[in-house]
């Protein structure tokens, strides 16, 4: 679950005083949202994102006169003055949890990826998240099931469910358990299987009870 299995590497960067047009054409060609802001040695000195750039341009509402004034100076305007320069960032021994709680506490979109010396290596958006969890939790893979089981309270409850699936040769490959505040917790399992209906009579019959939404 480390994040530098799942980010990209190398990833496209800019200096500071490349202007806000060229920024703006990079997004546009390579379909990125943003774009990692170095120096002369490759070190992290800021970001700037789609959203820094659309905001740098006039607005629709200003008039024709109001609007080419605007985009003279847009156009003479290095990045440097509108990168956000204390921006987040992660390590290359941070963890897809790490960037979970970094993307919710800070409201970013992507999170640039460095050395202990600021050197950037790495980008891991909020879309590499997504797919990195889809794949952990084996969501799309070929006859993959989810299914969820109330936990009776016993001791062993994981052990038993998955020691009764090797017995029957299903394939589990997923299976967590997670806590409530109130009343019994929750056991989820995904197996690999075409007859899931065989699963939920195999869990039922040895006294397991199926949760449905």
């Amino acid at each position: 679950m480390f994040i530098s299995d799942y980010m990209t590497a190398d990833p496209l960067t800019i200096q500071a005083d490349m202007l806000i047009p060229e920024a703006r054409q990079l997004l546009t060609d390579h379909l990125f949202r943003h774009l990692p802001v170095v120096d002369k040695d490759n070190k992290l000195i800021g970001v700037v994102s789609d959203r820094d750039l659309r905001s740098a341009y006039p607005s629709s509402v200003l008039d024709d006169e109001a609007q080419e004034v605007v985009f003279k100076t847009v156009e003479k305007t290095a990045v440097r003055e509108i990168m956000s320069q204390n921006c987040s960032c992660l390590g290359t021994d941070s963890t897809l949890d790490d960037a979970l709680m970094v993307f919710d506490r800070d409201k970013v979109g992507a999170l640039p990826i460095v050395t202990e010396n600021d050197e950037v290596i790495g980008i891991f958006s909020m879309r590499d998240l997504t797919a990195a969890y889809k794949k952990l939790f084996g969501v799309a893979e070929k006859g993959s099931m989810l299914i969820a089981i109330l936990d009776d309270g016993k001791s062993n409850s994981l052990s038993r469910i998955v020691t009764l699936l090797e017995e029957s040769n299903i394939q589990c490959t997923r299976l967590i358990k997670i806590g409530q505040e109130s009343g019994f917790d929750r056991i989820y399992l995904r197996v690999n299987t075409n007859k899931v209906a065989n699963v939920h009579k195999l869990l039922q019959d040895n006294g397991f009870t199926l949760l449905k939404p």
